[in-house]
């Protein structure tokens, strides 16, 4: 917790201070126990409108991301307090599309600061390159189930097989470089893997678009941090009391997810992670 009000004191004082205040209300359940449910999220508790973080920490580098992703959600309910909106415009009511910009922002700002945080140097760097990885991967992944859906449900006499070899293409267009020599199998049938096409059909693109407007606060932080800081805090503070392309331009970001957009965070992660 202390390392966390640290990398949010380098940010913002406000981030520091409501941090501190959940600590200091032990309105974060931080660590992982025998009985426990798993997983980690953030909720607003209604009536006295401040949030509670549930997390299971074990100690591994990506507890650090999950936290600093909770935390961003947690300023995002602090950032409406005060601002007196109406239950519909703010907590869980807030548009995924712009939810998931407050903590997937978080991961990408405080990261910045792992470097005499939680790590040295060194191992600051190998995390960062960890993270931004995952989201070189995370975005063709997106783009795949979601065409996936696509087809799926406008195709809906479609054959097994049919399934799994526009499943192939896909993978083909999408995919990365590795082999699947030997495991076939697995593969025709790897798009099970993601429970949304389950439970929530056409769900799942909303993580892609709030994946752009998290690296369009991180562009904007990392050529000015203080203007990007307080166009994120600009946006928070609106909830969900706007439509979503004015959220997205109170934060000084695109509304637009075309090509161009793409290929420019794209730009952005291949000049970080170049040796």
């Amino acid at each position: 917790m202390e390392k966390c009000e640290q990398i949010y004191g380098r940010l913002d004082p406000d981030f520091e201070k409501d941090f501190h205040r959940l600590v200091e209300l032990n309105l974060i359940d931080p660590d992982s126990r025998p009985g426990k449910a798993p997983g980690g999220y953030c909720v607003e508790l209604s009536e006295i409108r401040l949030p509670f973080i549930f997390l299971n920490l074990v100690g591994r580098d990506d507890d650090v991301r999950t936290i600093l992703h909770e935390s961003g959600h947690a300023f995002h309910a602090f950032s409406t307090r005060d601002k007196d909106l109406h239950f519909e415009y703010r907590g869980e009511n807030v548009p995924t599309e712009f939810a998931e910009v407050a903590s997937m922002s978080m991961e990408l700002l405080g990261g910045e600061h792992l470097d005499g945080t939680f790590y040295n140097h060194e191992d600051a760097a190998r995390s960062r390159q960890k993270h931004l990885e995952e989201i070189a991967k995370i975005l063709p992944w997106i783009a795949t189930i979601d065409a996936l859906q696509h087809w799926i449900y406008t195709n809906p006499s479609h054959t097994h097989e049919q399934r799994e070899e526009f499943w192939l293409k896909l993978r083909a267009r999408f995919g990365g470089i590795e082999s699947w020599e030997g495991c076939e199998d697995i593969q025709r049938s790897f798009w099970q893997r993601q429970g949304h096409l389950f439970s929530a059909p056409f769900y799942y693109i909303e993580y892609g678009i709030a994946q752009l407007g998290a690296l369009g606060i991180w562009t904007h932080y990392k050529k000015d941090r203080q203007g990007g800081v307080q166009a994120y805090k600009r946006a928070l503070a609106l909830g969900g009391s706007k439509p979503l392309p004015q959220l997205f331009a109170t934060a000084d970001l695109p509304f637009n997810f075309g090509s161009d957009i793409v290929q420019a965070y794209a730009h952005e992660l291949r000049a970080e992670l170049s040796p």
